[in-house]
């Protein structure tokens, strides 16, 4: 059921002039036949959010609607909705999915970072819910606790952490978002510590389908709280998170190695996946193309050589990103930052997960130097092979979440491409696929495929909630009827991980 006007009009914060306004378009879209409604809704729609958001609302033709419509990551998310809006508030927000159901217009949410989905974060003819002016970061009294605003990508929550030598368990990658990692589950450098970043949320601010403005958290909502951990963007729009501060202090070091050195650097990751079954602050992100092997080192505590790396002390680098030393989270993200960003670009992803094998390590390397070839005349490609090792231990504290993990050591592989144009799109694509299949043919024969698919890291087609099992989706379902039992971000919301396509 849609909300009425005097409802959206009662809790709008407008002036005199403006709640006029606002009552005059409703009354006049209400009195429409059908028919008209259909013709005249995109005009009533731009006109209803430039008088409820007349300085955070932008149409096609307004000034900032370009910059607006481009700033998502990938260049094939740059859609053409009929509204960009910014609320900075969770009643204002309130107030934007109200409209958004009283016209029945199709809506997006878009977080602060980066997603390479078409219609995931962005629309052909609706809103775009923007929430980059949700951008706070406040710390409680004791600074036990940081709120942060669900518009900020990660560099800048650090930096703004960075002076009360604290940092969260959040991402990796100084411009992917907040809200987009976390309700993902969400990477974090401290996974073995202190679990996947969502499980250091200890409360969200949510506006739910009805306009309701809830926490959720241990006490309150707890089974909202569990679903968020992980269950997308099924239950409302997450305006805060209120995060554990944990110590700030890691050693890190960022090194590039050729090619060359493969068999050596994969002997050493099979002995890293052991050491870190009895070691829980360690972290290791492999990056592999064509032309070198880049690995981001990270222990989190201040400690000078961490032996769970000794492995790899051997293998000569060719180069060296970041020098190894004891460092903030913030120095090291922003040494990532200050890479020069490469010009727009297309990007597909695609995932799999099994426990660590080398002969799975091996067909990626294959499958991966054979795609590579057969697309090296595609303009702009950088085809990319990303191991994610996981310990037993992330595992264990990541349990109390809807991801459905198995309690044992494994990687989350990440195929990922990035090149120049769209007509190109279906080969890459196709390329990526490859790539994971022949990993997934390899865990499978050799008995240590993992079913789970990260979400942040999963293709457009992977539907990655199917794979948190079937007890957990099932749950999830029951926690969605409770709190959108109209199904709004079922039906009106044009993209994201949602339940509805897992046949809940």
């Amino acid at each position: 059921m849609n909300p009425s006007a005097a409802t959206i009009l009662s809790s709008a914060q407008l002036d005199d002039k403006g709640h006029a306004q606002l009552q005059a378009l409703l009354s006049a879209y209400t009195a429409l036949s059908e028919a008209d409604k259909h013709r005249q809704k995109g005009s009533h729609v731009s006109q209803a959010f430039a008088v409820c958001f007349p300085h955070h609302s932008v149409a096609p033709g307004a000034s900032g609607y370009e910059s607006q419509r481009r700033k998502p990551w990938s260049t094939n998310c740059w859609l053409q909705p009929q509204v960009i809006v910014s609320p900075s508030s969770a009643p204002q927000v309130a107030t934007a999915l109200a409209l958004c159901r009283f016209f029945h217009v199709p809506f997006s949410i878009r977080g602060g970072g980066r997603l390479q989905i078409p219609g995931f974060t962005s629309n052909e003819g609706g809103v775009v819910i923007s929430l980059s002016q949700c951008n706070q970061v406040e710390l409680s009294d004791d600074k036990s606790v940081a709120r942060i605003g669900v518009g900020l990508r990660w560099l800048e929550v650090y930096r703004r952490l960075e002076a009360h030598g604290l940092v969260v368990a959040g991402g990796r990658v100084p411009e992917v978002g907040v809200s987009g990692l976390l309700l993902g589950g969400g990477i974090s450098f401290q996974n073995s510590q202190y679990g996947l970043g969502a499980m250091n949320v200890c409360n969200y601010e949510v506006v739910l389908a009805d306009a309701r403005i809830v926490h959720a958290n241990a006490h309150e909502n707890s089974d909202l709280f569990w679903a968020l951990k992980g269950g997308g963007p099924n239950y409302g729009i997450v305006t805060r998170m209120d995060m554990r501060t944990i110590p700030n202090q890691i050693w890190a070091a960022v090194q590039i190695y050729p090619p060359t050195a493969s068999e050596q650097l994969l002997d050493a990751l099979m002995h890293y996946h052991e050491a870190i079954e009895t070691d829980n602050k360690a972290t290791l992100i492999w990056n592999a193309t064509p032309q070198f092997i880049l690995i981001v080192f990270v222990y989190c505590a201040p400690v000078e050589r961490p032996t769970v790396f000794a492995p790899f002390d051997e293998i000569p680098p060719v180069a060296t990103f970041v020098p190894a030393g004891v460092r903030s989270v913030y120095d090291l993200v922003q040494a990532v930052a200050a890479v020069n960003e490469a010009e727009p670009s297309l990007h597909e992803f695609r995932t799999m997960s099994s426990r660590p094998d080398i002969n799975v390590y091996r067909a990626i390397q294959k499958a991966h130097a054979e795609q590579a070839e057969a697309l090296k005349e595609v303009e702009g490609l950088t085809l990319t092979a990303v191991i994610q090792p996981m310990s037993s231990l992330a595992m264990q504290v990541s349990a109390n979440s809807p991801l459905g993990l198995e309690m044992v050591g494994q990687q989350w592989f990440l195929a990922r491409a990035d090149w120049k144009h769209a007509h190109d799109a279906e080969r890459v694509r196709q390329a990526v696929r490859s790539m994971v299949d022949a990993a997934e043919a390899a865990a499978r024969e050799h008995g240590v495929y993992l079913p789970y698919k990260y979400s942040n890291y999963a293709a457009r087609d992977q539907n990655p909630l199917a794979s948190y099992g079937e007890r957990n989706v099932r749950r999830l379902g029951e926690i969605a009827r409770v709190y959108d039992p109209d199904a709004v971000f079922q039906v009106l919301q044009n993209g994201g991980w949602l339940l509805a396509d897992v046949g809940v």
